[in-house]
């Protein structure tokens, strides 16, 4: 499972937190993802503000921002398979799961 984000004694305001999905894929597979992403978006986990899909030179890379750390944390104890590697795994995906801090979201 993915480890949470520590900043502890860190003075930056971290008001967002992120994690990414990451393989290589064809551009049939990140085709497939993207449909299956706009699908699940009406029952996307509650805390999450945006996720996007970026495919480049046969890497894809899901991201979904959350509305805070604690809330990400919280849903990544409790779910069984986070949301982007179920998603993932329907297209035949095994992906590099990341954490991470947003610092800003414009």
């Amino acid at each position: 499972m993915v480890a949470p984000s520590v900043r502890e004694g860190d003075d930056v305001d971290v008001s967002y937190a992120g994690i990414s999905f990451e393989a290589d894929m064809t551009a049939e597979q990140a085709d497939e993802l993207a449909r299956l992403m706009e699908e699940g978006r009406p029952t996307r986990p509650e805390g999450v503000v945006t996720a996007l899909l970026v495919y480049a030179d046969g890497h894809g890379r899901l991201i979904a921002v959350w509305r805070d750390a604690e809330t990400l944390d919280r849903y990544l104890a409790e779910a069984e398979v986070p949301r982007g590697v179920e998603l993932m795994r329907k297209i035949g995906l095994e992906p590099e799961v990341r954490r991470f801090d947003v610092l800003d979201l414009g």
